[in-house]
Protein backbone atom coordinates (compact mmCIF):
# COMPACT_ATOMS: atom_id res chain seq x y z
CA UNK A 1 0.00 0.00 0.00
CA UNK A 2 1.47 2.73 -1.02
CA UNK A 3 0.98 7.12 0.06
CA UNK A 4 -0.24 8.12 3.64
CA UNK A 5 -1.94 5.24 5.04
CA UNK A 6 -4.89 5.85 7.67
CA UNK A 7 -4.15 3.30 10.46
CA UNK A 8 -5.86 1.95 12.93
CA UNK A 9 -3.52 0.55 15.81
CA UNK A 10 -5.40 -1.06 19.16
CA UNK A 11 -3.03 -1.83 22.54
CA UNK A 12 -1.32 1.21 21.75
CA UNK A 13 -0.97 2.22 25.62
CA UNK A 14 2.45 -0.05 26.08
CA UNK A 15 4.28 -1.83 24.61
CA UNK A 16 4.20 -3.41 20.31
CA UNK A 17 1.13 -1.65 20.11
CA UNK A 18 2.89 1.50 21.11
CA UNK A 19 6.05 1.18 19.39
CA UNK A 20 3.48 0.25 16.30
CA UNK A 21 1.58 3.90 16.46
CA UNK A 22 4.70 5.85 16.86
CA UNK A 23 6.45 3.69 14.04
CA UNK A 24 3.41 4.29 11.50
CA UNK A 25 3.18 7.98 12.51
CA UNK A 26 6.94 8.56 12.40
CA UNK A 27 7.10 7.72 8.64
CA UNK A 28 4.17 9.63 7.82
CA UNK A 29 0.70 7.68 7.73
CA UNK A 30 -2.33 9.30 10.08
CA UNK A 31 -2.73 6.79 13.27
CA UNK A 32 -5.44 6.48 15.43
CA UNK A 33 -4.16 5.57 18.27
CA UNK A 34 -6.58 3.31 20.55
CA UNK A 35 -6.39 1.90 24.41
CA UNK A 36 -8.44 1.37 27.21
CA UNK A 37 -7.79 4.59 28.69
CA UNK A 38 -7.46 7.42 26.36
CA UNK A 39 -6.10 9.49 29.26
CA UNK A 40 -2.56 6.78 28.59
CA UNK A 41 -1.91 8.05 25.21
CA UNK A 42 -2.10 11.64 26.20
CA UNK A 43 1.86 12.27 25.94
CA UNK A 44 2.14 10.29 22.98
CA UNK A 45 -0.51 12.52 21.08
CA UNK A 46 1.10 15.21 22.36
CA UNK A 47 4.42 14.08 21.31
CA UNK A 48 3.48 12.95 18.02
CA UNK A 49 2.57 14.57 15.03
CA UNK A 50 -0.28 12.54 12.85
CA UNK A 51 -0.91 10.66 15.85
CA UNK A 52 -4.98 10.77 17.20
CA UNK A 53 -5.52 9.03 20.85
CA UNK A 54 -8.72 6.98 20.77
CA UNK A 55 -10.09 5.47 23.66
CA UNK A 56 -11.38 2.05 22.98
CA UNK A 57 -12.16 -1.09 24.52
CA UNK A 58 -11.76 -4.29 22.51
CA UNK A 59 -14.22 -6.22 24.76
CA UNK A 60 -16.97 -3.48 24.82
CA UNK A 61 -19.05 -3.22 21.74
CA UNK A 62 -20.74 0.16 22.47
CA UNK A 63 -16.79 1.31 23.10
CA UNK A 64 -15.89 0.39 19.75
CA UNK A 65 -19.13 1.47 17.95
CA UNK A 66 -18.20 4.60 19.80
CA UNK A 67 -14.36 5.17 18.81
CA UNK A 68 -15.46 3.88 15.24
CA UNK A 69 -17.95 6.65 14.75
CA UNK A 70 -15.31 9.15 15.84
CA UNK A 71 -12.35 7.65 13.09
CA UNK A 72 -15.34 7.77 10.41
CA UNK A 73 -16.27 11.29 11.12
CA UNK A 74 -12.40 12.34 10.85
CA UNK A 75 -11.72 10.49 7.75
CA UNK A 76 -14.35 11.61 6.11
CA UNK A 77 -16.52 7.99 6.14
CA UNK A 78 -13.59 6.23 4.11
CA UNK A 79 -12.32 4.49 7.82
CA UNK A 80 -9.25 2.44 7.78
CA UNK A 81 -6.58 1.42 5.72
CA UNK A 82 -5.06 -0.90 8.14
CA UNK A 83 -6.28 -2.32 11.16
CA UNK A 84 -3.44 -3.58 13.41
CA UNK A 85 -5.27 -5.91 16.35
CA UNK A 86 -2.23 -5.33 18.61
CA UNK A 87 -4.62 -5.28 22.21
CA UNK A 88 -3.87 -8.39 24.40
CA UNK A 89 -2.02 -9.97 27.44
CA UNK A 90 -0.73 -13.03 28.02
CA UNK A 91 -2.61 -14.77 30.71
CA UNK A 92 0.50 -17.18 32.69
CA UNK A 93 -0.12 -20.15 35.14
CA UNK A 94 -0.98 -24.17 34.99
CA UNK A 95 -4.33 -25.01 32.91
CA UNK A 96 -5.82 -26.54 35.98
CA UNK A 97 -5.34 -23.20 38.44
CA UNK A 98 -6.38 -20.34 36.28
CA UNK A 99 -9.50 -18.91 37.62
CA UNK A 100 -12.36 -19.05 34.97
CA UNK A 101 -13.00 -15.71 34.96
CA UNK A 102 -9.63 -14.60 34.20
CA UNK A 103 -9.58 -17.07 31.41
CA UNK A 104 -12.63 -15.70 29.69
CA UNK A 105 -11.04 -12.24 30.26
CA UNK A 106 -8.22 -13.93 27.94
CA UNK A 107 -10.08 -15.20 24.98
CA UNK A 108 -12.53 -11.77 25.31
CA UNK A 109 -9.80 -9.48 24.59
CA UNK A 110 -7.55 -11.48 22.40
CA UNK A 111 -9.65 -13.93 20.20
CA UNK A 112 -13.49 -11.52 20.42
CA UNK A 113 -11.56 -8.29 20.20
CA UNK A 114 -9.77 -9.50 17.01
CA UNK A 115 -13.14 -10.16 15.80
CA UNK A 116 -15.13 -7.30 16.80
CA UNK A 117 -12.47 -4.82 15.75
CA UNK A 118 -12.11 -6.60 11.77
CA UNK A 119 -15.57 -6.83 11.88
CA UNK A 120 -16.34 -3.46 12.22
CA UNK A 121 -13.40 -2.15 9.53
CA UNK A 122 -14.47 -4.66 7.35
CA UNK A 123 -17.27 -2.67 5.53
CA UNK A 124 -15.70 0.16 4.68
CA UNK A 125 -12.48 -2.05 3.33
CA UNK A 126 -14.98 -3.79 1.16
CA UNK A 127 -16.66 -0.94 -0.32
CA UNK A 128 -13.53 0.56 -0.67
CA UNK A 129 -11.87 -2.59 -2.70
CA UNK A 130 -8.51 -2.30 -0.27
CA UNK A 131 -7.44 -2.73 3.19
CA UNK A 132 -5.08 -4.70 4.85
CA UNK A 133 -5.52 -6.33 8.56
CA UNK A 134 -2.41 -7.00 10.42
CA UNK A 135 -3.50 -9.40 13.23
CA UNK A 136 -0.60 -10.03 15.93
CA UNK A 137 -0.13 -13.74 17.16
CA UNK A 138 2.78 -15.40 18.68
CA UNK A 139 5.48 -17.76 18.48
CA UNK A 140 2.74 -19.77 20.89
CA UNK A 141 0.62 -19.83 18.56
CA UNK A 142 2.76 -22.39 16.70
CA UNK A 143 3.67 -24.60 19.72
CA UNK A 144 2.76 -25.15 22.78
CA UNK A 145 4.51 -24.45 25.84
CA UNK A 146 3.80 -25.39 29.76
CA UNK A 147 1.78 -22.42 31.63
CA UNK A 148 1.02 -21.15 28.55
CA UNK A 149 -1.65 -23.00 27.26
CA UNK A 150 -4.79 -20.60 27.56
CA UNK A 151 -2.51 -17.67 26.31
CA UNK A 152 -1.49 -20.23 23.56
CA UNK A 153 -5.16 -21.00 22.79
CA UNK A 154 -6.24 -17.54 22.41
CA UNK A 155 -3.30 -17.02 19.54
CA UNK A 156 -4.01 -20.55 17.79
CA UNK A 157 -7.34 -18.88 17.50
CA UNK A 158 -5.80 -15.78 16.42
CA UNK A 159 -4.25 -18.05 14.12
CA UNK A 160 -6.77 -20.36 12.65
CA UNK A 161 -9.06 -16.98 12.57
CA UNK A 162 -6.10 -15.27 9.90
CA UNK A 163 -6.06 -18.14 7.91
CA UNK A 164 -9.81 -18.12 6.88
CA UNK A 165 -10.44 -14.47 7.03
CA UNK A 166 -7.44 -14.37 4.12
CA UNK A 167 -9.22 -16.70 1.85
CA UNK A 168 -13.23 -15.06 2.09
CA UNK A 169 -11.48 -11.22 1.42
CA UNK A 170 -8.62 -11.83 -0.73
CA UNK A 171 -11.56 -11.36 -3.88
CA UNK A 172 -12.05 -7.80 -2.43
CA UNK A 173 -8.98 -6.43 -2.36
CA UNK A 174 -8.13 -6.98 0.98
CA UNK A 175 -4.81 -8.52 2.64
CA UNK A 176 -4.39 -10.05 6.06
CA UNK A 177 -1.51 -11.00 7.75
CA UNK A 178 -0.29 -12.55 10.66
CA UNK A 179 3.02 -10.99 12.76
CA UNK A 180 4.44 -14.10 14.73
CA UNK A 181 6.79 -12.58 18.04
CA UNK A 182 8.95 -14.25 20.32
CA UNK A 183 9.54 -13.34 23.79
CA UNK A 184 9.51 -9.43 23.44
CA UNK A 185 11.37 -6.96 26.09
CA UNK A 186 8.27 -5.53 27.79
CA UNK A 187 5.59 -6.51 30.29
CA UNK A 188 4.28 -9.92 29.58
CA UNK A 189 1.06 -8.45 31.29
CA UNK A 190 0.36 -5.50 29.66
CA UNK A 191 -3.19 -4.88 30.11
CA UNK A 192 -3.97 -6.21 33.15
CA UNK A 193 -3.00 -8.82 36.07
CA UNK A 194 -0.51 -11.45 33.38
CA UNK A 195 -0.33 -13.58 36.25
CA UNK A 196 -2.85 -15.24 36.67
CA UNK A 197 -2.04 -16.81 39.73
CA UNK A 198 -1.48 -13.53 41.69
CA UNK A 199 -1.96 -13.89 45.41
CA UNK A 200 -3.53 -17.79 44.85
CA UNK A 201 -1.60 -20.27 47.09
CA UNK A 202 -0.14 -22.84 44.80
CA UNK A 203 -0.48 -26.48 45.75
CA UNK A 204 2.43 -28.82 46.12
CA UNK A 205 2.26 -30.70 43.64
CA UNK A 206 2.45 -27.47 41.44
CA UNK A 207 5.05 -25.62 43.40
CA UNK A 208 8.39 -26.54 41.35
CA UNK A 209 6.58 -26.78 38.17
CA UNK A 210 5.33 -23.21 38.53
CA UNK A 211 8.72 -21.59 40.34
CA UNK A 212 10.89 -22.92 37.11
CA UNK A 213 8.46 -21.70 34.75
CA UNK A 214 8.09 -17.99 36.28
CA UNK A 215 11.91 -18.12 36.60
CA UNK A 216 11.96 -19.34 32.27
CA UNK A 217 9.59 -16.80 31.37
CA UNK A 218 11.40 -14.01 33.21
CA UNK A 219 14.73 -14.68 32.11
CA UNK A 220 13.24 -14.98 28.57
CA UNK A 221 11.55 -11.41 28.23
CA UNK A 222 14.42 -10.07 29.73
CA UNK A 223 16.55 -11.18 26.79
CA UNK A 224 13.52 -10.94 24.33
CA UNK A 225 13.56 -8.23 21.04
CA UNK A 226 12.56 -4.71 21.32
CA UNK A 227 8.84 -3.64 20.78
CA UNK A 228 10.28 -1.46 18.08
CA UNK A 229 11.58 -4.54 16.12
CA UNK A 230 8.53 -6.10 16.13
CA UNK A 231 6.79 -2.69 15.12
CA UNK A 232 9.32 -1.95 11.78
CA UNK A 233 8.29 -5.30 10.71
CA UNK A 234 4.28 -4.42 11.13
CA UNK A 235 4.63 -1.45 9.50
CA UNK A 236 6.32 -2.84 6.62
CA UNK A 237 3.38 -5.74 6.14
CA UNK A 238 1.32 -2.55 6.16
CA UNK A 239 3.09 -0.34 2.92
CA UNK A 240 4.28 -3.51 0.88
CA UNK A 241 2.12 -4.26 -2.14
CA UNK A 242 2.67 -8.11 -1.67
CA UNK A 243 3.03 -9.21 2.10
CA UNK A 244 4.01 -12.36 3.73
CA UNK A 245 1.00 -14.48 4.87
CA UNK A 246 3.14 -14.89 8.10
CA UNK A 247 6.18 -12.36 9.20
CA UNK A 248 8.08 -14.07 12.23
CA UNK A 249 9.71 -11.66 14.39
CA UNK A 250 13.23 -12.10 15.09
CA UNK A 251 13.65 -14.22 11.83
CA UNK A 252 15.98 -16.09 13.40
CA UNK A 253 13.13 -17.98 15.23
CA UNK A 254 11.50 -19.48 12.25
CA UNK A 255 14.43 -22.51 12.53
CA UNK A 256 12.83 -23.04 15.86
CA UNK A 257 9.27 -23.13 14.79
CA UNK A 258 10.37 -25.63 12.32
CA UNK A 259 11.82 -27.73 14.55
CA UNK A 260 9.25 -27.64 17.16
CA UNK A 261 6.79 -28.16 14.73
CA UNK A 262 8.02 -31.04 12.83
CA UNK A 263 9.37 -33.33 15.86
CA UNK A 264 7.03 -35.74 16.82
CA UNK A 265 5.28 -34.49 20.21
CA UNK A 266 7.29 -36.30 22.72
CA UNK A 267 10.12 -35.12 21.40
CA UNK A 268 9.00 -31.24 21.49
CA UNK A 269 8.05 -31.64 24.68
CA UNK A 270 11.04 -33.19 26.06
CA UNK A 271 12.79 -30.16 24.55
CA UNK A 272 10.83 -27.80 26.03
CA UNK A 273 11.06 -29.70 29.26
CA UNK A 274 14.78 -29.88 29.27
CA UNK A 275 14.68 -25.70 28.44
CA UNK A 276 12.32 -25.49 31.58
CA UNK A 277 15.12 -27.26 33.69
CA UNK A 278 17.76 -25.32 33.18
CA UNK A 279 16.08 -21.74 33.97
Amino acid sequence: MTGQLNVLVTGASSGIGRATATEFAQRGHRVFAAARREEVLADLAAATPNLQAVGLDVTDEDSVRRAWAKIEASTGGAGVDALVNGAGFALTGPVELLAGRDVQRQFATNVFGVMTMTRTVLPAMRARGSGRIINISSLVGRTSFPFMGVYGATKYAVEALSDALRQEVAGFGLKVVIIEPGFTATSIGEAGDGHGLAGQEIPDAYAAQVARGTRYLAAQIAKGIAPEQVAATIVKAAEHPNPRLRYVVPASARPLIALLTSLPGSLADKAKQRALRAS
